[in-house]
């Protein structure tokens, strides 16, 4: 089948007229269901999905209204789409965010498939609350503060966001460093006293850029889609900006964080000073000091989480060590201690609190025992 088009002649428009109707046209497409509520709407592929968002929205504005200074809800858009965007075609910048707000169109544009669509949403729902006097804080520190938020009010996924910003702020700043510990019982000795046997191992994470000078959270915004960084830049830069924000807010409140922002405009000051923010957060300008500090906010809760991102060390060394014991695959654990530890922080958990590592470890073993009797039994009839 080929398209038949009718062509007219364009009459003469003004430069800016052109542009505008250029722009327009790239608009991205309403979603068709709209649902209207107190200060705004929401625009979804139907009315369930709609009533889905309107409803977290209902759960979460009195919530962040009550936690934040200088915030309100103007006349405000939620379009649920596949693809947040604010133009039929995806940006390379925004090619992987679950969640973007637009402050020209008053809209937040959101993930249906976002990994937890309530988080997504109060983050982006910060956005848009912020006051003017928020404007001042410098380069980043907002969406740390939006991060920082969501976590408070979805507790469900804290754990999970905080693992993420705070693992990307050691992997910006010179990598991540867990130490794996395992001890076995002697075979057939199952007393405490037991003699035992082990093996230790230090694992170092490494993200892409490892050398990031976090100071230059105060110099750019990597929330910006204006703003040119890689996806794992600017994942350094969410996570040095959480981890700002969580030093500050945990220990003295939103309200401090705030105050900052009001002495600047009382001083004259488009932003808060990096000197102020630093003593605030007690961080100096050295990597190696943010780097530990991200580091000892992450607890045993988050360490489930990161080893959850990053199985695969734990997983391999596992399997590579029970393979070389004389041992049934679906037993092999039983007799393991495993310990996961931080080496800067010190946050530890066993092997008891990763089901999903043990699960994986087993149906690993179990597959390599089946695929080794087949060869040998392949091997036995040549």
């Amino acid at each position: 089948m080929k398209a038949t088009q009718t062509y007219r002649p364009l009459r003469a428009l003004p430069f800016a007229g052109v542009a505008g109707v250029l722009l327009f046209s790239c608009m991205a497409t309403p979603p068709s269901s709209v649902l209207a509520f107190e200060g705004g709407r929401v625009l979804a592929a139907d009315v369930s999905e709609a009533e889905q968002v309107e409803s977290l929205m209902a759960a979460l504005r009195p919530k962040l209204l009550e936690l934040l200074p200088d915030a309100n809800f103007e006349d405000l858009e939620v379009w649920v789409q596949d693809r947040p965007s604010l133009y039929k075609f995806t940006s390379e910048a925004t090619a992987d965010a679950e969640g973007l707000w637009s402050p020209s169109h008053r809209r937040i544009m959101l993930s249906r498939h976002a990994d937890h669509l309530e988080r997504t949403l109060a983050h982006e729902l910060t956005h848009a609350a912020l006051g003017d006097s928020w404007q001042r804080l410098p380069g980043s520190l907002e969406e740390g503060l939006a991060d920082h938020v969501s976590a408070a009010l979805c507790e469900d996924g804290a754990a999970r966001l905080r693992a993420g910003r705070l693992s990307s702020a050691c992997l910006a700043t010179g990598g991540l460093e867990i130490d794996l510990d395992v001890t076995r019982r002697v075979p057939g000795e199952r007393a405490s006293g037991a003699p035992r046997r082990g093996w230790s191992a230090r694992v170092k994470l490494k993200g892409d850029t490892d050398s990031t000078d976090p100071l230059d959270v105060f110099r750019l915004s990597a929330g910006l889609s204006s703003t040119k960084l890689d996806v794992g830049t600017k994942r350094g830069f969410y996570g040095l900006a959480f981890l700002v924000v969580s030093r500050i807010a945990d220990r003295d409140g939103y309200g401090a964080l705030h105050q900052m922002c009001e002495d600047a405009a009382r001083d004259g000051r488009s932003h808060v000073g990096l000197n102020d923010v630093l003593e605030a957060a007690d961080l100096s300008r050295e990597p190696a000091d943010w780097r530990r500090a991200a580091a000892e906010q992450m607890g045993a809760d988050e360490l489930v989480e990161l080893v959850r991102m990053y199985p695969d060390f734990l997983v391999n060394a596992l399997v590579d060590y029970c393979t070389s014991l004389d041992h049934p695959a679906e037993t092999v654990l039983d007799d393991l201690e495993v310990h996961v530890r931080l080496v800067e922080g010190g946050a530890s958990i066993t092997l008891d609190r990763l089901p999903f590592v043990k699960e994986t470890v087993v149906a690993t073993l179990l597959a390599k025992s089946e695929k080794d009797g087949v060869l040998q039994l392949a091997s036995a009839h040549r």
